[in-house]
């Protein structure tokens, strides 16, 4: 299955048109904030893809065994680095608080178990293959 996202660049900003019946379009207004705090966006989407994976898959795992939780909380931050003049995303740490009765403590500590990554962490442990095609327009 291939989902296929619309992105468009502006002087004024971007905006991401994913497609996707629950997300809808992302809008970015450069006008609205200064140079330095534009940066990172690309960053901010990788964490985010690999929180909503995560979370949805724990989220998966618990409503299969009928627990209830409260709420699944995540942080995360993509690590950066300059080898020679270019920046890599060297690590994605994400971090999970699930909130869950007392009853359900060993159900969840199971899921955790068995949910140990997800597509997108998957997928970036062991690296992906990228095509770029570009041209003018």
């Amino acid at each position: 299955m291939s989902d296929v996202v619309e992105f468009e660049h502006t002087p004024d900003g971007f905006t991401v048109r994913t497609g996707h019946p629950l997300l809808g379009d992302i809008h970015a207004d450069y006008n609205s904030v200064g140079p330095d705090q534009r940066l990172g966006t690309a960053r901010v989407f990788l964490v985010s893809a690999a929180l909503d994976c995560f979370c949805g898959s724990l989220n998966a795992a618990l409503l299969a065994r009928d627990v209830r939780y409260r709420r699944i909380v995540g942080t995360g931050r993509a690590v950066k680095e300059e080898r020679e003049g270019l920046s890599y995303v060297t690590r994605v740490d994400i971090d999970v608080r699930v909130e869950v009765d007392d009853k359900d403590v060993d159900t969840l500590e199971h899921c955790l178990k068995i949910v140990k990554s997800c597509m997108i962490t998957r997928s970036l442990m062991n690296g992906v293959e990228v095509g770029i095609h570009a041209e003018r327009a």
